[in-house]
């Protein structure tokens, strides 16, 4: 090395000095500043998630509204239903329903029957036929009673025939009025009638 000129000597101080950059950089500089990438990219990462997190805490009362309201729908939805879920008490409870919205609407109930409980629409049926007499006027209050009555009752078939030929308003009135009870008809035995 004594024998190297100055100008060598440069040189080879300037390839120790480049060598010793590129190793720095290449395995010290460079992977450190990885390293702090990648350590960024998780603190930004989390900021993100404690974000989210705080906006969903800030939803909880948007949340516990719409629950509120759902549950309030519920009870709603409970009321329309029969109340009794066998299937001959509901019957029992839809003809007290009739006979009370038949005698405060002047219709007299002649034949009361109880139907085979059925599904509609996936839904549990009671249906009841009921025969009355009436006049026109009256039989069109108690079906709109019916009809509009806090419980979910349907009139399924209405048949209507004058009972005199000499008072044409007085009739006989064959009605299948239905209630709904709150069971669902299972998946299976509705796949099978498909």
């Amino acid at each position: 090395m004594k024998n190297l000129s100055s100008r060598e000597r440069k040189i080879m101080w300037a390839c120790g000095l480049t060598l010793i950059a590129y190793l720095t950089y290449n395995f010290v500089a460079h992977p450190l500043y990885e390293k702090q990438k990648r350590a960024d990219q998780k603190i930004q990462s989390k900021i993100l998630f404690i974000n989210k997190y705080y906006a969903i805490l800030n939803q909880k009362d948007y949340f516990q509204r719409k629950e509120a309201a759902a549950k309030q729908l519920e009870r709603e939805l409970n009321q329309k239903f029969l109340t009794p879920p066998q299937p001959a008490l509901a019957a029992a409870n839809l003809q007290k329903i009739l006979e009370s919205q038949a005698r405060s609407h002047a219709v007299n109930i002649v034949q009361v029957k109880t139907e085979k409980p059925k599904f509609m629409e996936r839904l549990l049926t009671v249906p009841v036929k009921l025969t009355v007499r009436s006049n026109l006027r009256n039989l069109m209050q108690f079906l709109h009673r019916v009809e509009n009555h806090s419980k979910f009752l349907v009139v399924e078939n209405l048949q209507s025939r004058r009972v005199n030929k000499s008072e044409p308003e007085h009739l006989e009135t064959r009605l299948l009025i239905s209630g709904f009870i709150q069971q669902l008809e299972a998946e299976s035995k509705k796949k099978k009638k498909t």
